[in-house]
């Protein structure tokens, strides 16, 4: 493959990665309370107690949920630079780095040098995790482990080195001490397809596997012990509807298993088909050329009656798909649960079109070469759309992406390369060159909706006493983050009890919130600012005339 056109793919991943770490807020709800959450525990110094706060009640409770892995990367970041959004993400987004070695390695394993490459550019370009390192959740990490542990897993059963055991059984540890043994699930299963396919029935009994579980109980033990000392030691606490709750058997078994059955009201997007549709558009631009491989070797197996099998590696094809229908049966599902298998899927997709070029397919190299591109101009009326219609973007950043549009177009009137390059290349182009538009322009643009966060920035800004504020009958998580305070819940006789108390009382409320406030008390309004779930984009808030149609408003707000 050219090497200038690597590098300038490179440069451009890099600057992807750099503006969504510095330039987007946090949006929704779960990067903001997981942000919270960690620094409290920063605040604290507390490295061992997960704690959080109810949103109806403002409770403080122990945090049974997610494992330590993100709070202890979050308040490392703290640590360095102290608490913003952008520290929080910092180490996630270092892990995703180190994702995008262990995938190009891992397609060099599989395959050969030029898949690697290509697997480490589809990953890193894919448009779910390209969001996931600036909306950041315990999915970041979890994608970022797993591709360590499995590339070196690989790496142990071609060598046979007791190095690689070792290191993959950490790697496994930090997976299950970020989201539970979902990871187990996901290297387990690739592995375990990919020794199938390999017919290496001696390798399932290497004694080295023992130093691959000592390895993995060893580099997990920390987030044992902490769960030990919060949770185990105390069966007197009252966790997640019942007592005598051990931590150790949560993180092991209950964490992942609960969600799957639907147990404790897990239930979400129970439908099968959800993450089907949901790959479409969160491994843009290369879902397609994924579901076209399948097809492919679905349709080789029937036609060589399953010889073919034990001649292609079955870890990116049987193995990643076993897990794929596994998740898929879930009662519980959200779009990034399908995250965790495109490092694999990107070793796929890059094997898949470099088999073709291999075996000299042209005819369904260009086929596929006509669909990149209808797929190309799909991103770049989005770019336009978002940037130029939506939320218009500084002069500079237009400038960017005129150079950047043109630079696409040249590239398609002068082709330039073997088929195999010009498959790929005007889609990382366009993925990349949309995606520094929107972390440097329509997410910051965008996130000025998330009132919380406004009011507390207005709120830092001008020094107001914090020990005076309270949220009106619920917590709002962008409110939560951006204020750095937990401030308490009070309802109308709260207030009543503050007032004869002589102190005053400043109140943090959303628009529905205030009809019900202004028919007891006389207010006054301090701050009040345009209010929108961003993370939740819909059709009338992009189209700037119907946007204030679906906009609400947040208030602080002075109790007289």
């Amino acid at each position: 493959m050219p090497k200038t056109e690597i590098k300038f793919i490179a440069v451009l991943a890099f600057f992807v990665l750099i503006t969504g770490l510095f330039f987007p807020y946090l949006q929704g709800s779960d990067a903001n309370e997981y942000a919270s959450i960690a620094t409290q525990m920063f605040l604290r110094n507390d490295w061992v107690n997960i704690v959080n706060h109810h949103p109806q009640t403002g409770q403080v409770y122990d945090y049974l949920d997610k494992p330590h892995l993100l709070f202890w990367s979050a308040m490392i970041g703290y640590k360095l630079f102290g608490v913003h959004d952008w520290s929080y993400r910092f180490i996630s987004v270092l892990m995703t780095v180190a994702a995008v070695l262990a995938t190009y390695r891992l397609g060099r394993l599989l395959y050969n040098e030029t898949v690697g490459k290509m697997s480490a550019i589809f990953f890193v370009t894919a448009q779910a995790i390209i969001l996931a390192n600036h909306d950041v959740k315990t999915d970041t990490l979890l994608v970022s482990f797993v591709a360590l542990a499995t590339w070196q897993l690989v790496e142990f059963v071609q060598r046979n080195r007791w190095q690689n055991a070792l290191w993959a059984g950490a790697f496994l540890a930090g997976g299950v001490g970020t989201k539970g043994m979902i990871a187990v699930l996901v290297v387990g299963c690739v592995v375990f397809f990919y020794l199938l396919g390999k017919r290496n029935w001696k390798m399932f009994f290497n004694w080295k596997w023992i130093i691959f579980i000592g390895g993995f109980f060893i580099f997990l033990s920390p987030v044992l012990y902490c769960y030990w000392l919060q949770f185990d030691l105390h069966p007197e606490k009252f966790v997640n509807g019942n007592y005598n709750q051990s931590g150790i058997k949560f993180l092991l078994w209950s964490q992942s298993f609960e969600r799957f059955a639907g147990d404790r009201k897990y239930v979400l997007y129970p439908e099968f088909s959800f993450l089907f549709h949901t790959f479409l558009w969160a491994f843009l631009p290369w879902a397609l050329l994924t579901y076209i491989g399948v097809f492919h070797r679905l349709k080789e197996l029937v036609q060589t009656r399953g010889a073919s099998f034990f001649k292609r590696e079955q870890l990116s094809f049987a193995g990643v798909w076993a897990m794929f229908i596994v998740i898929s049966l879930s009662k519980f599902k959200l779009p990034h649960y399908v995250n965790v298998l495109f490092p694999v899927f990107a070793v796929f997709t890059a094997g898949f079109l470099f088999q073709l070029y291999n075996e000299h397919r042209d005819k369904f190299l260009k086929a596929l070469i006509k669909l990149q591109w209808f797929i190309v101009g799909i991103l770049l009326l989005l770019l336009v759309v978002l940037n130029v219609w939506a939320f218009p973007a500084q002069f500079i950043l237009l400038l960017i992406a005129a150079a950047g549009i043109a630079y696409i177009f040249f590239v398609a009137i002068n082709p330039k390369g073997n088929l195999l390059f010009r498959s790929w290349y005007p889609s990382a182009i366009a993925v990349l060159l949309l995606n520094i538009l929107l972390n440097a322009n329509f997410y910051p643009q965008s996130q000025l909706y998330q009132g919380g966060m406004m009011v507390a920035k207005q709120m830092h800004k001008d020094g107001v006493d914090w020990g005076n504020v309270y949220n009106y009958k619920i917590i709002t998580r962008w409110f939560d983050f951006y204020s750095r305070h937990w401030r308490p819940v009070v309802d109308d006789d709260g207030i009543k009890e503050l007032q004869r108390l002589g102190k005053p009382v400043y109140l943090y409320v959303s628009d529905y919130l205030k009809v019900e406030l202004d028919k007891s008390f006389a207010t006054r309004i301090i701050y009040q600012r345009a209010d929108f779930e961003v993370a939740g984009l819909t059709t009338k808030f992009i189209n700037p005339a119907t946007r204030p149609s679906v906009t609400g408003i947040v208030y602080l707000v002075q109790v007289l």
